[in-house]
């Protein structure tokens, strides 16, 4: 008796992987440009994907946002950190504005930029853009909408 052989077809669909959010990137200012002197907004980093620890601090004058993390700031390890902020705690949704890559990963460090015109921030955002997830958040309290 002859054997009888079945195949299968396997369809395999390609997975073009997750998107980082599409928010814009910030405008950096020379690095000559004055720290805005103005009201600052300080929020406690908290887990949402990783270990972390520490704060920062947004302060924002005439058009120009500098946000400082203090110290004691560490986050765990993982591929693509980015800064943002935004008005909402996922920089998919609300008006995120992408700070930049995360400097490192421990200590203190700091990133000036241009603000836009009438955005009050609540939340400074650690997320791990090669796979668009949550790392870290910081809620703080409404920034001033630049004028």
């Amino acid at each position: 008796m002859g054997r009888v052989c079945t195949c299968s077809l396997l369809l395999v669909m390609a997975c073009s992987g997750p998107q980082p959010p599409t928010a814009p990137d910030a405008t950096p200012v020379a690095p000559e440009t004055p720290a805005p002197m103005g009201m600052s907004a300080t929020g406690t980093f908290v887990r949402t994907g990783y270990n972390v620890t520490g704060r920062a601090v947004l302060t924002v004058s005439n058009g120009v946002g500098q946000l400082v993390f203090s110290s004691d700031f560490t986050i765990a390890s993982t591929p693509g950190p980015v800064v943002y902020l935004n008005t909402t705690n996922n920089p998919n949704t609300g008006q995120p504005l992408r700070i930049g890559a995360l400097i490192r990963r421990s200590g203190s460090q700091t990133y000036t930029f241009q603000v836009p015109t009438g955005v009050q921030y609540r939340w400074i955002l650690i997320w791990c853009d090669p796979f668009n997830v949550a790392m870290a958040e910081a809620s703080i309290p409404p920034t001033p909408a630049s004028p």
